[in-house]
């Protein structure tokens, strides 16, 4: 019976025990962030990663990825710890067993968002179907709101986005497609309803010389995500900082930044609309159907 007792009480002390050798080793999270953030707002990104580190008392440093596809390069060989993501992203990941959903942002106070066609204000467009023949910019080539959306309902229609359009111009990052429309580089983008929430409160005179000319989703929203291989108890302790968030007014101030409402735990979220789109794609093209 003792025997039974200090073997209990052993499996008790283990989460304790699994989280005091990490802050010890001094080894330092890394958390990666991709196109879904609004990159040019360093300062909040920095803020929120003092206070992950503040909650957790883990280090916790940021790597920046270019591209979603560099980014998955970076979870799978283990250099990124936790991300901030695409959901399109998190479903490439999902065979290698590698990943799983941390925590999902809140975006008036849900879990999804929407991918945005934006314009000019006072350009004639007033559907995607009305940039034929014009230069468009895209996120990220793997981007669900910058590139998967836009393509999918061009199909559908019978386009196919590389002859619709006279150019894509690839920015690999929304707040640079929204500045690309601003400064007349391209006509028209899509991009994340998210960061374009936050473009509007961070560039409140810049957004009035903009508008949405149509709306696709709603889809899963970008999710945070951790290595599967990280400790449960980390994993619980970084999950537990970001769905508190709302309860602390310096926490707040960083998801106001951020555009964001909160955290929540990810329980099974799925996200059937994006592998949907990403499945119609990953197939050939009907050359039959009529063009738009």
């Amino acid at each position: 019976m003792q025997k039974m007792t200090t073997l209990f009480q052993k499996l008790i002390m283990l989460p304790a025990l699994t989280i005091l050798l990490w802050g010890a080793s001094n080894r330092p999270l890394t958390l990666g962030i991709t196109g879904v953030a609004l990159k040019e707002d360093i300062s909040s990104l920095i803020e929120l990663k003092n206070y992950l580190t503040e909650k957790t008392d883990y280090p916790i440093r940021i790597k920046f990825a270019r591209s979603y596809a560099t980014m998955k390069h970076l979870i799978m060989d283990g250099t990124v710890d936790i991300a901030y993501i695409c959901g399109a992203t998190y479903l490439d990941l999902l065979p290698t067993k590698k990943v799983e959903l941390l925590a999902l942002p809140l975006l008036e106070g849900k879990p999804y968002y929407y991918s945005l066609v934006i314009a000019k204000k006072g350009a004639p467009y007033r559907s995607l179907y009305d940039f034929r023949g014009e230069i468009y910019a895209m996120s990220d080539p793997e981007s669900n709101s910058g590139s998967l959306v836009p393509r999918y309902e061009l199909r559908i229609h019978g386009d196919e986005a590389e002859h619709f359009f006279k150019r894509i111009v690839y920015t690999y990052d929304h707040g640079e497609s929204i500045r690309a429309v601003l400064e007349g580089y391209v006509q028209g983008a899509s991009v994340d309803s998210a960061v374009f929430r936050a473009y509007r409160r961070n560039h409140p005179h810049e957004a009035e010389h903009l508008r949405v000319v149509q709306r696709f989703g709603p889809f899963g929203i970008p999710p945070f995500v951790a290595r599967k291989e990280l400790p449960d108890a980390v994993k619980r302790k970084l999950r537990m900082a970001l769905i508190t968030m709302k309860k602390s007014a310096k926490a707040r101030a960083i998801l106001e930044a951020m555009a964001l409402d909160g955290f929540v735990a990810p329980g099974d979220f799925e996200y059937p609309k994006i592998r949907q789109i990403k499945k119609a794609l990953a197939e050939t093209p009907d050359k039959k159907r009529p063009g738009r």
